[in-house]
């Protein structure tokens, strides 16, 4: 059997976390077409959504 290497880390993903959720199709379909148009990426708005979020319930983020 070959041995096999473990992925590589992408170094902006180092000391991350993720979030996930499950959304309807078109919901997902309308915020991809939202980040396009906004010349953003997905993640990036949602991170925006979060800490606005996170604001709007008085949540400081603790390092």
């Amino acid at each position: 059997m070959l041995p096999i290497e473990a992925p590589r880390r992408q170094r902006n993903r180092i000391g991350k976390k993720s979030i996930a959720g499950r959304f309807d199709p078109a919901v997902a379909r309308a915020f991809a077409i939202l980040a396009v148009k906004e010349d953003s990426t997905i993640e990036a708005m949602l991170t925006e959504a979060v800490l606005d979020i996170l604001q709007k319930y008085n949540q400081p983020i603790e390092k």
